[in-house]
């Protein structure tokens, strides 16, 4: 029987060892697994091996339901495959209680339930902002960065000076066919 952690950030710029402090104080004989990739993807390679790894008598222990995943559905799944195998998931701000377990799974509902919801209500309030701002000629969109306005400039320069195609210019340097065109577009250039 082994126990196992795992820790995940949705970005490399968050700190994932202050997960890993804090649940390595408890939790003394556990192997770490560490992520930094958001929630929402489900393509997430760590994850994913840890869920193989585990067999009959494991445990794998998370600090909350959120390192799980951002996706109710997606969650319970991980939870019913865990409890299939035998594998408790403990989660600690929860108070360490295993999730797998009938309580366990009502709570987790509950509260998976309320981080998608809140997620949920993020994202439309940041629709209705950026719908507010449009109204009133505030908003801009995205901003290129100076970085892709001159890899942009530099594929124009090998399309116009060098016969670059349009693909083999964005590959040259270094940005995508997308960001050429929109630039190609937002600046009304004739090629």
């Amino acid at each position: 029987m082994s126990k196992y952690i795992y820790a995940r950030t949705s970005t490399t710029d968050q700190n994932v060892d202050q997960q890993v402090d804090k649940l390595t104080e408890k939790h003394i004989d556990a192997t770490v697994f560490r992520e930094q990739v958001s929630g929402k993807s489900t393509d997430r390679p760590v994850f994913n091996k840890l869920k193989e790894k585990v067999t009959t008598g494991d445990s794998i222990v998370v600090l909350s339901v959120s390192r799980l995943g951002r996706n109710t559905v997606q969650v319970l799944k991980f939870i019913e495959l865990m409890k299939e195998k035998s594998v408790a998931v403990i989660v600690e701000d929860l108070g360490g209680i295993d999730v797998t377990s009938s309580m366990g799974k009502l709570v987790l509902t509950t509260l998976a339930a309320v981080a998608e919801m809140q997620r949920d209500e993020i994202l439309e309030k940041q629709r209705i902002g950026i719908d507010r701002a449009k109204a009133e000629g505030k908003y801009k969109g995205k901003q290129k960065s100076n970085k892709t306005i001159k890899a942009c400039e530099e594929a124009i320069n090998l399309i116009t000076k060098m016969d670059y195609s349009k693909m083999k210019a964005a590959k040259a340097t270094g940005i995508s066919i997308a960001t050429l065109y929109r630039y190609i577009n937002s600046e009304s250039i004739e090629l």
